[in-house]
């Protein structure tokens, strides 16, 4: 009856988070690898992060868990506005319009 999307929600999500976290990757280990403007670097790093203090095993972890979860948040999003602009078969899409 109802034909299942080729990208679901979890599978999309989990892809997303998965290259968010290894954009973190990258961008923590920059600030070792090229050292011009690490202040800056860190700045943008507290900003970005919640609990984000310094280079260290702890900041690394907790910048890890939030790139994932904003990989579910962001496709979530996605989704939603996706889902109410996008009119169905039946018109109006799911929202109804």
């Amino acid at each position: 009856m109802f034909k299942k999307s080729p990208c679901d929600y979890w599978k999309c999500a989990n892809a997303v988070g998965l290259f968010l976290v290894a954009l973190f990757v990258i961008c923590f280990a920059w600030y070792f690898i090229r050292p011009v403007e690490q202040e800056l670097h860190m700045q943008m790093m507290k900003l970005s992060f919640f609990g984000f203090e310094d280079m260290s095993v702890v900041s690394f972890i907790l910048g890890a868990i939030q790139s994932y979860v904003w990989g579910y948040i962001v496709v979530g999003l996605w989704t939603l506005v996706g889902c109410c602009i996008k009119p169905g078969k039946g018109g109006g899409g799911c929202c109804g319009g």
